[in-house]
């Protein structure tokens, strides 16, 4: 697999939270399995947990199954299991 990069082009440099040092050490180990940077694994995880919130927000209000299309990958959910 290759390693995909972030694109910041349109980082707009806001608030990054800090993640405590156990889930650092999961994703490192992840991230060495996968053979992605710790960042793409989180980046990708964070995207699919706003689209599945997305997603089940629209269900609730009765609209359609739709998922927005961003072009991203689908690693996380295709060799993590989410």
């Amino acid at each position: 697999m290759t390693p995909e990069r972030m694109r910041r082009h349109d980082d707009e440099r806001l608030y990054q939270p800090r993640i405590h040092s156990q889930r650092i050490r999961k994703l490192y180990r992840i991230s060495k399995e996968i053979e992605e940077s710790i960042t793409v694994l989180v980046d990708q995880a964070l995207r699919w947990l706003l689209e599945r919130q997305s997603s089940e927000g629209r269900q609730e209000h009765g609209h359609g199954d739709d998922e927005e299309q961003d072009g991203s990958s689908d690693t996380l959910k295709d060799q993590s299991g989410f």
